[in-house]
């Protein structure tokens, strides 16, 4: 007899969903109701786990290693002289990822239903919309920042949106796909609203993406047209956003500063970030192999602030703006090599997901087992986080807040999740 999830654990495993990606950005720390009681779903499985009645699918063990594998990452330098550093980001870091793994078996046993996926993508990316409109609008702000900074506002909401616009190719009627394409509207009015231009950089990708899956696997004689028409679909768009006056805006002060910086003017946004990028690399290559640590770090900023080598601004910031540079001023080599392995190891999951697979006719229409399209659409909407994330990291630490390590850490999980069938063993 198999071990299989009961219906109201499913429903809870649906509201989980929801919860996570519908709230995530509307309200302070939204995720977290979803993300808790993932966490208790995950817990109540715990002891069929540990008695051997649930088996864990390849992939999925391969995530958990990873996740385990970066959680012991971030407790490198929480301890200093003897003593347990909590006041850096380490400890709340590792107690995050534990936590994550912990939430692991409640996918393993069952997989949220399409209806949650769709409708918790869309409210949160129509909720990010609204947030910004009400903080631009009503309250005068000049950037729409949701309840974090508008950096991570700005990343995230274009995720939701990615996601929106993938949701809304399986809607089943038209007036889902209507509103599904209403959410990708107000997701990107957040995006741009945001300001935040490192996220832009990720567009064309995502764009691709969407515009590849709009039509049917192409046959292989079809590949290449289909791939021009899906290239040149993200060109026109990417364009066109663009031409928005606030988007030029940004672009224009990103020119300026970066001519700014050649003639020493550093008190910028551009100017500061190639500031960090040099401290970050210094600090890296004066600790190559572990790092110097956040403590380590943030001393040699201040020293290099006392010397004139940066300007006192930069003594706001914490982290380098670039996941990479940062990873390996404060973790070295050991540490940018798992975060190569945190992006790495889902990306090449979710392209293998995207292929059309011999095994899709066998179980198309089988219990608990995606459909072919479902089955991509899943892959894709993986697949756009790794690379918005890569994207943002190129100009913003994601890790160094909260949202950003939730909002990878739990969706690629769940995205991971959608693409196995519920894992059980009698």
């Amino acid at each position: 007899m198999s071990f299989k999830s009961a219906p109201l654990e499913l429903k809870a495993l649906d509201a989980a969903v929801f919860l996570l990606l519908a709230l995530s950005l509307s309200i302070p720390s939204g995720y977290s109701w979803g993300a808790a009681l993932l966490l208790l779903l995950g817990l109540y499985r715990w002891p069929a786990v540990l008695r051997g009645h649930v088996a864990w699918p390849r992939d999925m063990r391969a995530w958990a290693l990873v996740i385990v594998l970066m959680g012991m990452l971030w407790s490198l330098h929480i301890v200093v002289d003897g003593k347990l550093i909590t006041h850096s980001l380490g400890v709340d870091r590792s107690i995050k990822y534990l936590l994550v793994f912990l939430t692991l078996p409640a996918l393993l046993v069952g997989r949220p239903s399409e209806k949650a996926l769709n409708w918790g993508c869309w409210i949160g990316a129509c909720g990010a919309g609204l947030t910004a409109i009400w903080q631009l609008g009503f309250l005068g702000w000049d950037r729409a920042a949701g309840y974090t900074n508008a950096i991570q506002f700005g990343n995230l909401a274009l995720l939701l949106a990615a996601w929106s616009g993938v949701r809304a190719l399986r809607a089943p009627v038209r007036w889902q796909k209507a509103i599904g394409w209403l959410a990708v509207l107000l997701g990107m009015v957040a995006s741009v609203t945001s300001g935040s231009r490192g996220g832009w950089l990720t567009l064309p990708a995502l764009m691709l993406l969407i515009f590849w899956l709009k039509a049917p696997p192409p046959s292989a004689g079809k590949s290449l047209s289909h791939a021009l028409r899906a290239a040149a679909l993200t060109l026109a768009a990417c364009l066109a956003l663009l031409a928005l006056p606030p988007v030029q805006q940004r672009v224009s002060i990103a020119i300026d500063e970066w001519q700014a910086h050649e003639q020493q003017a550093e008190n910028t946004s551009v100017g500061l970030r190639r500031s960090f990028w040099k401290l970050a690399l210094d600090v890296g290559q004066s600790n190559p192999w572990v790092g110097a640590g956040q403590v380590g770090y943030e001393a040699l900023q201040r020293e290099a602030v006392e010397r004139g080598e940066m300007p006192e601004a930069a003594l706001e910031f914490n982290h380098a703006h670039n996941e990479w540079l940062d990873m390996f001023a404060k973790r070295g080599l050991l540490g940018v090599a798992g975060l190569a392995l945190f992006f790495a190891v889902p990306a090449v999951i979710f392209v293998r997901g995207l292929r059309r697979q011999p095994e899709d006719a066998q179980n198309l229409g089988a219990p608990g087992s995606p459909d072919a399209d479902e089955r991509r659409a899943n892959a894709a909407c993986g697949l756009m986080t790794v690379l918005g994330f890569l994207g943002f990291g190129l100009t913003q630490v994601m890790f160094a807040h909260n949202n950003g390590n939730m909002m990878y850490l739990l969706p690629v999980t769940l995205w991971l999740a959608c693409l196995q069938r519920p894992a059980a063993k009698p």
